[in-house]
């Protein structure tokens, strides 16, 4: 069976924790995505008035998680059943994968044009899966608030959790800051992705990530799903295993 991933491609995303596809997305599906949320939007933000997106919203973080509608087929259909990211989860994790009643939701960050470039700041996510997608439903410029990653972070936070899915740092949360894994993370450069309505990109569950700083003129909207191996609740709260792609078989080759 041919595979989506290429050879490069694995090995990138094995050194990385991350990789970027592109032009993933069905076209009618994010339409449909920009629409559910600009129907729910506060009235403050006019559709076809840019300068109603400008500045921070609501908790001052200017992001808004949009959920409500997570749970309905076409917003599972984007991301779970797309084609190509089934072919490309089952690659990397094996066939048997969780099916969801519903996705993370659409993740948005409004400009911020008026201020200076913010130093990235980054968390790893609490919550147990594997592989992570951010699709991105309409253009994201460079500076555009693009997700944001760590690259190689995932290999260092890996061995500081007491399990191998869910978050309970040794140390504390605090002093997983106090260890080398942790200073050497503080010590990467991160990548500010981007790119056109459609891509989307992969990362592994233990990786450095966060909201990039919005400087465009737009509105960045994305959605976001977990992949996740049907035995995960099984494993979740096991020891982590010396070898961090045990679960990964197109990546260790098992």
């Amino acid at each position: 069976m041919n595979q989506p991933l290429t050879d490069e491609q694995v090995d990138f995303f094995r050194d990385n924790g991350y990789l970027v596809l592109r032009n993933v997305l069905d076209p009618g599906l994010m339409a449909q995505t920009r629409d559910a949320w600009w129907n729910a939007a506060p009235k403050e933000l006019k559709r076809d008035d840019p300068n109603s997106w400008v500045g921070a919203f609501a908790d001052t973080r200017f992001t808004w998680k949009y959920r409500d509608r997570s749970f309905e087929p076409w917003m599972v259909e984007l991301l779970y059943g797309n084609p190509e990211l089934q072919s490309v989860a089952k690659q990397l994790l094996g066939p048997e994968l969780k099916v969801p009643e519903r996705i993370r939701g659409i993740y948005c960050v409004f400009p911020d044009t008026d201020k200076q470039p913010r130093t990235a700041r980054f968390h790893v996510d609490a919550h147990a899966f594997h592989l992570g997608v951010v699709g991105y439903v309409d253009d994201v410029p460079p500076d555009g608030g693009g997700f944001t990653v760590w690259p190689g972070s995932h290999k260092h936070f890996y061995h500081l959790f007491k399990t191998a899915y869910t978050f309970n740092p040794l140390n504390g949360k605090e002093g997983m800051w106090d260890t080398d894994a942790g200073r050497t993370v503080l010590q990467i450069d991160p990548v500010h992705t981007y790119g056109s309505a459609g891509d989307v990109v992969l990362w592994h569950h233990r990786m450095g990530h966060g909201a990039g700083h919005n400087r465009s003129g737009q509105v960045r909207q994305a959605v976001l799903y977990d992949f996740c191996r049907a035995d995960l609740d099984a494993v979740q709260d096991e020891p982590p295993p010396d070898d961090m792609w045990r679960d990964w078989p197109g990546i260790n080759g098992g």
